[in-house]
């Protein structure tokens, strides 16, 4: 799978320092899955950029969340591709001190926030994303009182994604549209919108 697909030459440049870190790091900080480490362009980064052409275009006085983002995927890589809102959201101090670091010595321009997402209680939502987060049932719950009528909240899903939607179909109502994942026959993308409780 071709990097130059996602990423510029400077972009790949970029990347290629961040997975220095994340490779210095790994051990200290249990980052990644030990057995994804010799794999991490295609089961990390391009799972993670792959997303970027659903995302809803910028706008002002909104922000993309990524949730539990631990060694910074989605949301670092949708920041290295260009996006200026995002927020990392990583309770973990640990994690959350190696994304700050990520951030100062590759220049990216994000925001790192060190706590719970139940805890967060920024407005003006408009994305949410998350990568190995939660089931989505308790994923939405979680992440409601940041819900608005205009929030997207695009989501990688593994085996169990048609499980985990009937399980949040029992709870909530919500527009949903289902993509291929690029990096898994098993897993797939979901986009969803008009996100409301009760059924």
């Amino acid at each position: 799978m071709k990097t130059s697909s996602y990423f510029s030459q400077e972009k790949v440049v970029l990347l290629e320092k961040y997975v220095d870190l994340l490779k210095k790091y790994q051990t200290k900080f249990n980052l990644i899955g030990k057995s994804t480490i010799s794999n991490i362009w295609e089961r990390h980064i391009i799972d993670s950029a792959q997303i970027y052409k659903l995302l809803p275009k910028e706008k002002n006085n909104s922000f993309l969340i990524d949730v539990g983002t631990g060694a910074g995927f989605p949301g670092l890589i949708l920041a290295i591709m260009g996006r200026k809102d995002v927020c990392l959201c990583e309770k973990s101090f640990r994690k959350a001190a190696f994304l700050k670091e990520v951030k100062d010595i590759c220049n990216i321009k994000t925001s790192v926030i060190n706590k719970r997402i139940e805890d967060i209680r920024n407005k003006n939502c408009g994305v949410i994303v998350s990568r190995a987060f939660s089931p989505l049932m308790k994923l939405v719950m979680s992440t409601m009182h940041l819900i608005s009528k205009d929030t997207v909240l695009i989501l990688h899903k593994g085996k169990r994604h048609k499980e985990e939607i009937e399980e949040a179909k029992k709870f909530f109502s919500f527009t949903l549209n289902l993509y291929d994942s690029i990096t898994s026959q098993e897993a797939r993308i979901l986009r969803i919108t008009n996100i409301r409780k009760g059924i």
